[in-house]
């Protein structure tokens, strides 16, 4: 096979790739980065609520559901009028913290990157993971609920 053949079929795989390539997964199973908000909910088999902001009017939330038959305190996602689906984050109880993250270490591996911060009484820890696809921060606060947040990846693991 001569150099030239190469470049060409190597083209054309990647044109393929492209052409062919289906929309990636965004964190709950079935939902694809990019989807509007009617097919957001009707996977969800929920109601979104539009969050009043003036900063955002592409906010979204849901109160008080169960995912994968854990309790959400609420899911807010951002849905933009032209890219679709583009966020998801949930507010979990912090007592099913360990459970959530023992499942995305056994689903991801270990995060890619933790961190701790105390200030005046109040602690934060942070983990982060990057599967190629999604980038995925997971937030416990003593304020807060645990927080895990989605979105997907703007980096591309191949280029680097």
């Amino acid at each position: 096979m001569t150099k030239a053949s190469k470049y060409i079929l190597i083209i054309i795989v990647s044109f393929l790739i492209q052409v062919f390539s289906q929309p990636v997964d965004a964190c709950v199973e079935g939902l694809r980065w990019g989807m509007d908000l009617p097919n957001v909910e009707s996977h969800l088999g929920v109601s979104l609520i539009p969050i009043k902001e003036k900063i955002n009017q592409n906010l979204f939330e849901v109160k008080d559901i169960q995912i994968s038959g854990l309790p959400v305190e609420a899911l807010r996602v951002r849905i933009e009028k032209e890219d679709g689906l583009r966020q998801l984050a949930y507010e979990i109880n912090n007592e099913n913290m360990t459970e959530v993250l023992a499942g995305l270490r056994y689903r991801f591996g270990p995060p890619v990157g933790t961190n701790a911060e105390i200030e005046e009484g109040d602690s934060q820890q942070q983990w982060i993971w990057h599967t190629g696809e999604d980038v995925i921060v997971a937030v416990k606060s003593n304020e807060r609920p645990f927080l895990l947040s989605y979105r997907p990846s703007l980096l591309d693991p191949s280029f680097l």
